[in-house]
């Protein structure tokens, strides 16, 4: 059991296991994608159970939505109505990125299609992650703070994997890669982008806000957010499909 008070919660979780957050982050799959080597077949299977993922993130957000307490007063700039915003922007980011993968799906032939029987391993992992944290913030089991290490953990993650992608390309293969260039030219810069970083960071924030004013000197609770944490690494290895 954790002892001591981290000052900021975001860098106490990620020095908290760095060799699971490398191997959530750093998967063949990844560097495949990123070298332009990842089949076309693999690809679109995957992306469809991204697309599944997306879906059960909307649901998770939404409950953490509703379990923002706003006050009577009007103050856009107090820390609830930020925190509403935060949240509204990530639903409305990964509509824009269901629409995104339509998109790209249509210019580059991709079959992003998917069915409940066939559901990833990594997909029903983080259904149940998302059910289950979202239901006892829902039922008042956990806060949102918990809330926001989830939230956090799972985009951090992302966008931690997709840098690395980025890192793996080559250059040698650039036009003639196995997916026809949807990852080099479309995926993996969305994935990368300076926005997507800068949410991140805006989530960061406001975990570590929320960590400071409600920490109360409770290990227990520590002990249940570095949970979370740990096992949002645990799925996330799983999320990536495994390749040769």
């Amino acid at each position: 059991m954790s002892t001591f008070e981290p000052s900021k919660l975001t860098e106490h979780l990620l020095a908290l296991s760095p060799q699971s957050f490398a191997s959530a982050t750093q998967t063949p799959f990844l560097s495949h994608a990123g070298a332009g080597t990842l089949s076309k077949d693999v690809l679109q299977t995957w992306l469809g159970q991204d697309r599944l993922y997306a879906q059960a993130y909307i649901r998770f957000a939404a409950l953490l939505l509703a379990n923002v307490k706003l006050s009577g007063k009007v103050d856009g700039e107090c820390f609830e109505e930020r925190l509403l915003d935060l949240i509204l922007s990530s639903i409305n980011n990964v509509r824009r990125e269901l629409k995104f993968f339509e998109d790209v799906a249509q210019r580059y032939n991709l079959d992003i299609s998917s069915t409940e029987e066939r559901v990833s391993e990594g997909v029903e992992l983080y259904r149940n992650l998302f059910f289950e944290t979202g239901e006892a913030v829902e039922a008042g089991r956990l806060g949102l703070l918990e809330g926001l290490v989830l939230l956090w953990g799972t985009e951090v993650c992302y966008l931690t994997a997709w840098r690395y992608a980025a890192s793996c390309s080559t250059g040698l293969l650039e036009g003639k890669e196995a997916d026809g260039g949807a990852l080099r030219k479309e995926f993996i810069p969305n994935w990368t982008s300076s926005e997507f970083a800068a949410f991140v960071d805006e989530i960061a924030e406001f975990m570590d806000r929320l960590w400071v004013g409600e920490w109360n000197g409770d290990a227990e609770r520590l002990v249940v957010v570095e949970g979370i944490w740990k096992r949002v690494l645990d799925v996330e290895k799983k999320f990536w499909p495994a390749v040769a």
